[in-house]
């Protein structure tokens, strides 16, 4: 049996990172990801160091998702990159950002792109549709298709 490829193993990698993520794995999350070298860029927030950080950055989600799911939907790799788009689903069980849970399942949708070198991820820069959630949850009205015509009359 041939051996994998280094792409192949770096897809490997990013999918046992994932999986560890829904397990709330932290210990073995820190195998997984570089200790020395790790950032992590998530939209609309400052770069941070994911040794120091990822607990302040994960504790919010897991209280008000605490079955957080990462389901991948799409994976590529090339050279030292992988990019993968996620579906992400929860149950609303838990106070986020001082919106009340409702104990809704929300669904939304996310893109990463992570750099492995020397088997350990060194870098993510990662993207959620952060508005659909708001939505979801009710912290932000969700836009009828009828909204944008209601100031027409006939």
């Amino acid at each position: 049996m041939a051996s994998l490829s280094k792409q192949e193993q770096n897809k490997q990698l990013v999918s046992q990172f994932f999986e560890t993520l829904d397990r709330q794995d932290t210990e073995m999350m820190g195998q997984l990801v570089s200790s020395t070298n790790y950032s992590l860029h998530f939209s609309g927030m400052p770069p941070m160091d994911w040794n120091e950080n990822k607990k302040e950055f994960l504790a919010p989600f897991t209280k008000a998702f605490p079955d957080l799911r990462r389901n991948i939907v799409d994976m590529v790799a090339e050279g030292d990159k992988v990019a993968v788009s996620i579906n992400v689903t929860g149950t609303y069980k838990g106070e986020f950002q001082g919106i009340p849970p409702t104990g809704k399942q929300v669904s939304f949708t996310a893109m990463d792109i992570l750099t492995i070198i020397d088997g350990k991820i060194t870098e993510e820069w990662a993207t959620a549709d952060m508005m659909g959630l708001m939505q979801q949850i009710g912290a932000i009205p969700a836009r009828s298709a009828t909204s944008s015509n209601s100031s027409d009359t006939a």
